[in-house]
């Protein structure tokens, strides 16, 4: 019962978690730092009592794990073969290949793009040198430097330059069709220009700029030269010119992107890149329906399947080894603040601009029915933005929460200062009667009576609510709850819609009552939750903030939450934050689920078990980028017949 995050969604996720991850701490930014030469630091800046500071990783942790002299990550094998195909799928469906583009983009951007910096997956915290050969830092946050490497190159063998990173800046900050993220992200950048054809600064005037140091430093850099002579944020299934391990090869509009190994990719060698992205070919499929593609997948169409329904989960079992090759289903418990699965509320028009209704509505779904016969005890209710985190409100708020939430007291309800929240529970049997009294003692008090069986306003007008959604899999659990609102007279439905038109509907025209949908979270939140919450995106197109919440104190608290220059400072401020959230009823909790299922045919060698690495800290995939093929493996893998080539 999981929305399956798009190539798009999954560059916001990343984006969400690396913009903070250096925001909670107070350890100093630089990590086995140099100081440079009194003369260079004058060079840069031409002020004097300066200090700058020459870092080869940017990271907030004691010491990042990776020593400045690391051969490779610890997940991956330096002599894993090349060769060989992995296919793998999503829901959904695309339009173009455009990077950071507001269009329903295919491309997976760590395939095509380098960054200036790069996370391993087992030391999240911190970033090591990909395009970037080194940072330089002023002591006092003001600016930094990143000196780029002479060899990084593009796909066409021309090199990648100061330009090309101005060029992407500008891009994703100034132009409309791109992500509106990055125009908050980097609202903190004053200035971007380039010293030389290698080495590039951003002028800074955040007070504590760590987070933005990082987010900046995990930047995609993409080709000045490419783009400039092309209109950005157009439909265009072009293969777009990389940097990266991978180019685009085939296309098949909406259904399938296949990549190939640039064999001669100039990082291939970087210990950052070393014994990673093994296979010759890289396919992923797209469907529209989860349950073919768990059939494609029995069927050995699909190398890898993650899966978050019990009942197909149980079907792989029927399939194991028909194909003649052996699967392997694994089972690994999350780390973190993970993502859940959510109603949220339109507050921008009735019926729920009004609190009470909300609650009302929130009274009649009853999670734990669900649970038990829907969802197999595999999940677990949802009352944070941050499940599974030490970011989620708890028990009554500490000192440093009351410190944030007190000068609101006059504007927040009384319930927030003294206890968490926790949503209405039921005995799981299925009978409701007395949540059924409390919801319509609520309707009761915002003027809704029960009129010849349907529930009216003052005005004789039957209250109606319409649940979008693009998750096919969640149908049942939308209309069993659906079935608990029309037993007390309100004319509710369910509206199955595809991606695009959910897309459309919830995040750019607004024409909702309720969605479901997935909420993403992060160890490590920063910018992104004024994406989410902050008054300023209520209205904006392709908006995060679905619900539309304009708070003063929630706006107070997301810039609370970037500005943190400390883990205290985080969780104090991301606590408080749940609690307005939560109390206001902003969104009706759903579930989350605390384990990972994936399945996989076991034609693939892999290193990323053996160090403990196996699920990613902020997203939650094992690490097929350092997966290799048994070239030894019979019978080979099999593909579905349907491509086309790629537009060159």
């Amino acid at each position: 019962m999981y929305l399956q995050l798009s190539p798009k969604s999954r560059i916001l996720s990343l984006l969400g978690a690396s913009c903070a991850l250096i925001l909670s701490s107070s350890t100093a930014l630089a990590l086995n730092s140099i100081q440079v030469a009194p003369t260079e630091s004058q060079t840069l800046e031409n002020v004097k009592g300066i200090t700058v500071f020459r870092l080869y990783a940017i990271g907030h942790g004691n010491e990042g794990q990776y020593a400045e002299s690391f051969n490779h990550f610890d997940y991956a094998n330096p002599e894993a073969p090349k060769g060989g195909m992995i296919k793998l799928s999503e829901i959904g469906s695309f339009n173009n290949l455009e990077p950071f583009s507001l269009r329903k983009s295919g491309i997976d951007i760590d395939l095509l793009y380098d960054q200036l910096f790069v996370s391993p997956r087992d030391d999240p915290l911190t970033a090591y040198p990909l395009i970037a050969e080194s940072a330089m830092i002023a002591d006092d946050h003001s600016f930094v430097v990143f000196n780029l490497n002479p060899s990084a190159k593009w796909q066409d063998d021309s090199p990648i330059t100061s330009d090309d990173v101005v060029f992407t800046f500008n891009l994703l900050t100034r132009n409309d069709q791109a992500i509106p993220f990055f125009r908050t992200a980097y609202k903190d950048v004053t200035d971007v220009g380039a010293l030389g054809p290698y080495k590039v600064k951003f002028a800074l005037s955040a007070k504590d700029a760590t987070s933005l140091i990082f987010l900046i430093g995990s930047m995609h850099i993409l080709p000045r030269h490419y783009y400039e002579a092309r209109s950005f944020g157009t439909d265009s299934l072009e293969a777009p010119l990389g940097s990266g391990p991978y180019s685009v090869t085939q296309v098949l509009p909406g259904r399938r992107i296949q990549y190939q190994r640039v064999t001669d990719y100039w990082a291939r060698d970087l210990p950052v890149r070393k014994g990673l992205y093994n296979f010759d070919t890289w396919v992923v499929d797209y469907y529209r329906d989860a349950n073919v593609r768990a059939q494609a997948f029995m069927a050995g169409l699909i190398d890898v399947m993650f899966e978050f329904d019990p009942g197909r989960w149980l079907l792989y079992d029927e399939a194991s080894g028909k194909t003649g090759v052996p699967m392997v289903k694994q089972v690994s418990q999350m780390r973190g603040a993970l993502g859940s699965m959510n109603f949220a509320f339109n507050l921008r028009r009735p019926p729920f601009d009004d609190r009470v209704v909300r609650e009302a509505v929130t009274e009649l779904f009853d999670y734990e029915w669900i649970d038990k016969v829907l969802l197999s005890g595999w999940a677990d209710r949802n009352h944070t933005q941050f499940p599974n985190s030490e970011l989620a409100a708890a028990g009554p708020p500490t000192q440093a929460e009351l410190a944030l939430l007190l000068p609101w007291r006059d504007r927040i309800r009384k319930e927030i200062l003294d206890d968490a929240y926790v949503p209405p529970a039921s005995d799981g049997s299925g009978f409701q009667r007395e949540r059924r009294r409390r919801a319509l003692k609520l309707f009761s008090e915002a003027g809704y009576t029960i009129r010849n069986g349907r529930l009216v306003n003052g005005e004789g007008r039957q209250l109606s609510i319409e649940i979008i959604t693009a998750n096919a899999d969640a149908q049942n659990i939308i209309l069993t709850f659906v079935a608990s609102l029309r037993r007390v007279g309100i004319d509710a439905r369910l509206r199955l819609v595809d991606a695009a038109q959910f897309e459309q509907r919830s995040r750019a025209d607004f024409d909702f009552d309720m969605t479901f949908h997935y909420f993403r979270s992060t160890e490590f939140p920063g910018a992104d939750r004024e994406r989410y919450w902050a008054s300023e995106f209520a209205n904006t197109k392709y908006t995060l903030n679905i619900p539309g919440v304009q708070d003063p104190a929630v706006d107070d608290l997301v810039r609370r939450i970037r500005q943190a220059s400390t883990r205290e400072d985080l969780v104090a401020a991301t606590r408080a934050l749940d609690r307005l959230i939560a109390w206001n009823a902003y969104i009706l909790p759903g579930w989350y689920i605390g384990s990972l299922h994936y399945a996989y045919w076991n034609r693939f060698g892999r290193a990323d078990q053996t160090v403990g690495t196996d699920v990613r800290r902020d997203i939650g995939w094992p690490a097929i980028e350092a997966w290799w093929a048994k070239h030894d493996t019979v019978p080979p893998t099999k593909v579905r017949n349907d491509t086309i080539a790629a537009k060159s």
